[in-house]
């Protein structure tokens, strides 16, 4: 199971393009006349955990010898095909230190007639303490074919971004820990803030047993246009005990990062003979325009062993306005036979909705989960 926050690395996709000119230093004389015509990087991001690589891609014209040079004197003999070496630099937002790239050079080309242009692949490495900002800087030197000793880059080079890394914080687990009673049911409730600084999307949100099989997936519905998550589901008496956790997964490019918190779930002995309860519950649409009415619906269940309706059961229905922490009483609705409910409502604001069956003698109380309903001009 995943237990820590872990990094997925893959081929790099996507790109940003640097516009070259006379910020990048090229050897000089160059055999050839080899000079850099762009620089592309992707997945230029800080990483929210650990360290990474942003991918350089450098477009060279005239990169190989284009003929056999015996008689060269500044550099050792030269054959056809003989690729040019490059070096990169490059400093982080507001460092004064140029770092050394990683580049896969080029290797020697059997063609007939060599390529004009070729790509060559280069790496920076970036960590989640470095600053995300437009103040990057790289530079490059070519060293012709044959060169004894490789040029080193100089200037100020020229800027690039790196973007902010993704993060998700604030996550809270409500309650924690989580305890099963026998007859009743337990709705957890997820919150979390999720900040993006780029493409990034947020692809699932799920409750796992570390120790088991046993998951619930919440999915993504519960993500704000603010960042702001918030879902919840319900833990009966069969759920499995144990350290569990709730895991956000996010794509970024070609990566996949997990951020997870841990909370545990135990059982506690039931004194209560009183049956279990719970209440599911939806809403269409989930997005309305102002004056404009949605439905409300779902059904109660109660049982001692298996689930039957809780039928004829008053439920009282709750409203939260978006951006409060105060629930307000809205009315009541009764269920049918079969323990179904449903009413329309003309919603003034956005919020979220729920339903509560209150508890009796024989019977446990029970929320349901929580609904947002969008009101739009």
């Amino acid at each position: 199971m995943r237990k820590s926050l872990r990094l997925t690395l893959a081929a790099a996709t996507g790109a940003a393009v640097l516009a070259t000119g006379a910020a990048i230093t090229v050897a000089s004389p160059a055999y050839a006349s080899s000079s850099v015509s762009d620089v592309t990087f992707s997945e230029a991001f800080i990483p929210p955990s650990g360290s990474d690589k942003i991918g350089v891609s450098i477009k060279v014209s005239n990169p190989y010898a284009p003929a056999n040079d015996a008689a060269d004197t500044t550099h050792n003999a030269v054959s056809k095909g003989d690729p040019v070496t490059l070096k990169v630099e490059y400093k982080e937002q507001d460092a004064s230190t140029w770092l050394a790239g990683s580049v896969t050079q080029l290797t020697k080309s059997s063609a007939a007639t060599p390529p004009t242009s070729d790509d060559v692949k280069a790496s920076l490495a970036v960590s989640s303490s470095d600053k995300p900002g437009t103040g990057w800087r790289i530079r490059i030197a070519i060293s012709d074919p044959g060169q004894k000793v490789a040029t080193n880059p100089s200037g100020d080079g020229s800027t690039f971004e790196v973007k902010a890394a993704t993060r998700v914080s604030g996550v809270t687990i409500d309650p924690s820990p989580v305890v099963l009673k026998s007859g009743t049911n337990v709705n957890v409730f997820i919150g979390a803030k999720v900040e993006f600084s780029g493409t990034e999307k947020l692809t699932a949100v799920d409750l796992e047993s570390k120790d088991a099989d046993d998951s619930f997936a919440l999915g993504t519905d519960g993500l704000e246009s603010d960042g702001q998550f918030h879902d919840s589901t319900t833990f009966d008496y069969t759920t499995d005990t144990g350290a569990w956790q709730v895991d956000f997964t996010i794509t970024r490019g070609s990566k996949t990062y997990h951020f997870v918190k841990n909370f545990d779930v135990t059982k506690s002995v039931s004194t209560t003979s009183k049956a279990k309860s719970k209440i599911k519950l939806a809403v269409k649409p989930a997005i309305v325009k102002k004056g404009k009415t949605f439905k409300l619906y779902g059904q109660a269940y109660r049982g001692y062993t298996s689930w039957g309706a809780w039928s004829k059961k008053v439920l009282r229905v709750y409203f939260k306005k978006k951006g409060t922490k105060t629930w307000k009483f809205v009315g009541y609705i009764e269920t049918t036979s079969t323990g179904k409910f449903s009413h329309t409502y003309k919603p003034k604001y956005s919020g979220y909705w729920r339903v509560y069956g209150a508890g009796t003698s024989k019977t446990n109380k029970a929320y349901s989960n929580y609904k947002l309903v969008t009101v739009k001009k």
